[in-house]
């Protein structure tokens, strides 16, 4: 009986002693201002296209501004060159490269329409390494991979790369304490 009880506290313990330590800390992007998007790097021996890296930095910018305009992250986003965002502001860099650009293929489609429920997939898919970077110190905050796929009724990659900036965005959202 007394074995039973000391487990239970135990167990209690444990639970509110690590809640405690989630609870507790500081949301990773809190007081940032304004989040500006590099054009992701593409390296000469990934197979993608020069402009995957524009094109996913465009597809980050929207996707942030629609969870922005829903939960107020930030007062700007803009990518690099575009426009000047507000100076003396706290500015959260995010860079990156390109590391999967996988075209959809038939044999592929066809391969996965035997697998039950796999006609649903798709087989396109994007992969890619991201930096946040603080600007002022140019100290990288946090750095994650993030790999999506298309889905069945959009089996591209444009779609897949869509995907991967919503994917961020959520991130963002995550560690922004929204």
């Amino acid at each position: 009986m007394k074995i039973s009880r000391f487990v239970v506290f135990l167990v209690f313990a444990v639970i509110l002693g690590t809640a405690n330590i989630i609870l507790s800390q500081e949301p990773l992007f809190k007081g940032y201002e304004v989040l500006v998007v590099k054009d992701l790097e593409v390296t000469p021996n990934a197979p993608a296209p020069d402009s995957a890296g524009s094109q996913i930095a465009e597809k980050v910018v929207y996707q942030v501004r629609r969870y922005s305009q829903k939960y107020g992250l930030f007062e700007a986003i803009v990518k690099e060159g575009a426009q000047e965002a507000s100076s003396g502001k706290k500015t959260l860099l995010i860079q990156g490269t390109v590391k999967e650009y996988t075209q959809p293929t038939v044999g592929r489609r066809m391969g996965r329409s035997f697998i039950p429920g796999g006609e649903f997939t798709g087989t396109a898919a994007f992969a890619a390494h991201y930096q946040f970077i603080d600007q002022q110190s140019g100290k990288v905050i946090y750095e994650t991979d993030l790999r999506t796929t298309s889905s069945g009724s959009h089996d591209t990659v444009e779609y897949a790369m869509e995907r991967s900036g919503e994917a961020l965005a959520k991130t963002i959202t995550k560690y922004k304490g929204k």
